[in-house]
């Protein structure tokens, strides 16, 4: 286990280095803004054109796991890549931790950017903030497309089933989230891509990453599917991944404007592993709401 933290360090390090590198045509480079609550939260920004795409990774990641979107747009749009607090390069300095704060650091950094219209692309535990930072900014977000999150506003996790997996994080972060990374690939998946999945993972911000799963049973996705005021696309992964709730488009449109469509044979980060498929099916809905 010492020989793979310094693995995950060693690795984390070389992709901080370079994750400017993200968009070789950077116009506006990486930057930085501070929180209500003086947190740092780190972005990148390239590209040019309207409407914007605001970037948000998913839980225990960080804006690089979009490395392979940010140049593809760029050339039509203006790209923001968003580290939340916690995560990459942002601070961790804060006592609460809520999906509802994130919502609030992502307006943070596009008021600051003084983005006026824009489409939010949430994966995973980035849907949820999606949905909270829209609902912070009515009447500037054009739509949100979610990427393998927001499967059924019925569905409910079984009691205490987030509490126990976070107890289990608590007490062994590493061999938990060495099984959880790998529950989410298919069979027959990348390993090279599987332990970077998991070196960028080990350098989230463990109070953080706890906190923010203890957190996530607060989620109320019907009422912020109503509160978002935007359109909601889905890119989903099938077959879906263990621990979330199927599909379920009806269920979801009783709340608000939602369709999706699905990539076969894909597991949870299915931007990383089919980006061209991706790509195309995510450009789709951008133009579509760009209208």
């Amino acid at each position: 286990m010492k020989h793979f933290r310094n693995a995950a360090f060693l690795v984390g390090l070389a992709i901080m280095l370079a994750i400017s590198a993200g968009c070789s045509q950077m116009k506006t480079g990486p930057g930085q803004v501070q929180a209500e609550d003086g947190v740092k939260v780190a972005y990148d920004v390239c590209g040019s054109g309207k409407p914007a795409l605001v970037f948000i990774h998913c839980w225990c990641c960080n804006r690089e796991f979009w490395k392979h979107q940010l140049d593809v747009f760029a050339d039509d749009y203006r790209v923001v890549a968003i580290d939340l607090p916690g995560h990459g390069e942002s601070g961790n300095e804060r006592e609460q931790w809520s999906i509802a704060g994130l919502g609030a650091d992502v307006k943070t950094v596009v008021d600051h950017l003084r983005l006026r219209r824009m489409i939010v692309i949430g994966h995973s535990m980035g849907g949820p903030v999606a949905l909270e930072a829209a609902r912070l900014m009515p009447g500037r977000v054009l739509g949100i497309v979610a990427v393998d999150t927001l499967h059924d506003a019925d569905f409910e996790y079984p009691k205490g089933m987030v509490e126990q997996w976070a107890s289990q994080m608590e007490t062994d972060f590493e061999g938990t989230m060495d099984g959880a990374v790998n529950s989410m690939f298919p069979e027959g998946a990348d390993p090279r891509q599987m332990e970077w999945v998991k070196a960028q993972a080990l350098l989230t911000d463990r109070t953080a990453a706890v906190a923010l799963l203890r957190d996530f049973p607060n989620f109320d996705m019907k009422d912020s599917l109503r509160a978002a005021g935007a359109p909601v696309r889905a890119i989903f992964a099938v077959p879906w991944g263990p621990g979330s709730a199927k599909p379920n488009i009806e269920a979801n449109r009783k709340y608000a404007d939602f369709e999706a469509v699905s990539i076969d044979d894909v597991g949870h980060y299915l931007q990383l592993e089919k980006p061209e498929e991706f790509n195309e099916q995510l450009r789709g809905f951008v133009e579509a709401l760009a209208g």
